[in-house]
C-alpha cells in the first residue's frame, strides 16, 4: 500500500474527509419511511400518517395474503382477468401490500419488470430478480418516466379519495394498447334466500361502514362504479365479472364451500383492521360500544342458518 504524502492527507478520526456530511438537528424521528404509529394495540402507516385507516402490522400482513389465497381459489389460480400481451415488458401493481401478487406475476412473467408501490415498507427483501417495491403514495401526482404495458389495483375500497384523478394518471401512464384490471369487493352482504334478515348487526355495520370511509374521505362503496369510470377516463373494451364470495362453508359447492371458510377468517380479520379507527374517528364511537358491534357482526356471520356472500368485482379495460 503507497504511503500517504502531504498532497493526499489520511482520513483520521480527528481529520474529516472533504465535503463532510453536517447533520440536521431539526430532523423529525418521523421523517424515516420506515416509523409506524400505534393505537389500539396495532401498529400504522407513519409515512403519509393518517391517510389509510388501517394497520400494516403482522396480522393485518396475514389478512393481506389470506386475500390472495381467497382470490385465487375464486380465480382458478389466475392473477388476473384481463387478456393481457403474454411479452409484457412493464408492470405496476398499485397498493401491493405485502407485495405477494407482484411476486407471483413476475414469477410467472420473468421478462417483465414488476413494480409494486404502497405506504407501508411491509414486502420482503428476497423477491425475484424482476420485482421491485417502492414506498409511494398512487393519490400523488406519478413520476413514472416509462409506460406500463399493465396496470394492476386489488382491494383499494376505502383507499382511494378520488377515483377518477387516479384512473386518469393511470390512463397517461399506460402504454397504447395496455390494459388496466381493478379487482374488488363491493361493500354490500347480500343472500339468495333472505337469511340476510337474520343478520341485522351485520348489516348495521356495513351501514357505518360505508358512512365512516364516506366521512374519512375514502368511500369503500365503489365496485359498482368502475366499469363506467373506466369509460370516462379513456380506457375502451371495459368488461366487468362479479362472482359471488360465500361467508361460511354453507354452500354445496365443495370449491365455494372451501372458499367460504376462508372467507369467513378473512372477514373476521377485516372487521377487526377496519372498525377500530374509523368508527372511534368517523363516528365518534366509544371503544366499548366498537367491541359490543364487532362481536354481535362475528357471532352472525358464524350462524350456520346465516348463507351471506359479497359481490367480488372484475373489472378491466384497454387504452388506446
Amino acid at each position: 500500500m503507497a504511503e500517504n504524502s502531504p498532497q493526499d492527507p489520511a482520513v483520521t478520526a480527528t481529520t474529516p474527509p472533504e465535503g463532510h456530511l453536517e447533520v440536521d438537528d431539526n430532523l423529525d424521528s418521523n421523517d424515516s419511511l420506515y416509523h409506524s404509529t400505534y393505537e389500539n394495540g396495532r401498529r400504522y402507516h407513519a409515512f403519509r400518517e393518517g391517510t389509510y385507516p388501517v394497520p400494516n402490522d403482522e396480522d393485518e400482513q396475514d389478512r393481506m395474503d389470506l386475500v390472495h389465497h381467497v382470490y385465487s381459489i375464486l380465480l382458478d389460480g389466475k392473477l388476473h382477468l384481463a387478456p393481457i400481451d403474454d411479452n409484457l415488458q412493464r408492470v405496476l401493481d398499485l397498493g401491493t401490500g405485502t407485495g405477494i401478487w407482484a411476486i407471483d406475476f413476475a414469477d410467472e412473467h420473468p421478462s417483465a419488470a414488476v413494480i409494486g408501490n404502497d405506504l407501508s415498507p411491509i414486502q420482503p427483501e428476497w423477491n425475484p430478480p424482476n420485482c421491485t417495491f417502492e414506498v409511494d403514495d398512487y393519490e400523488d401526482e406519478w413520476l413514472y418516466r416509462t409506460e406500463f404495458d399493465f396496470i394492476h389495483a386489488r382491494e383499494l375500497e376505502a383507499c382511494i379519495g378520488d377515483e377518477d384523478l387516479m384512473l386518469q394518471r393511470a390512463f397517461r401512464h399506460i402504454r397504447s394498447n395496455g390494459y388496466i384490471e381493478l379487482q374488488g369487493v363491493d361493500a354490500r352482504f347480500e343472500s339468495d334466500d333472505g337469511t340476510l334478515d337474520k343478520a341485522p348487526n351485520a348489516k348495521l355495520w356495513m351501514k357505518h361502514l360505508i358512512e365512516a370511509c364516506a366521512k374519512f374521505g375514502k368511500p369503500v362503496d365503489c365496485a359498482y362504479k368502475w366499469k363506467d369510470r373506466l369509460i370516462k377516463a379513456g380506457f375502451v373494451d371495459v368488461q366487468e365479472e362479479v362472482r359471488k364470495l360465500p361467508i361460511g362453508p354453507w354452500p354445496k359447492d365443495p370449491k365455494l364451500k372451501e372458499l367460504g371458510r376462508y372467507q369467513a377468517i378473512q372477514e373476521s380479520k377485516v372487521i377487526d383492521s377496519y372498525t377500530p379507527k374509523l368508527f372511534e374517528y368517523a363516528l365518534g364511537w366509544s371503544a366499548d360500544e366498537i367491541q359490543v358491534l364487532m362481536a354481535k357482526v362475528k357471532n352472525e356471520l358464524r350462524d350456520p342458518a346465516v348463507h351471506l356472500y359479497l359481490p367480488v368485482y372484475f373489472v378491466w379495460g384497454r387504452k388506446p
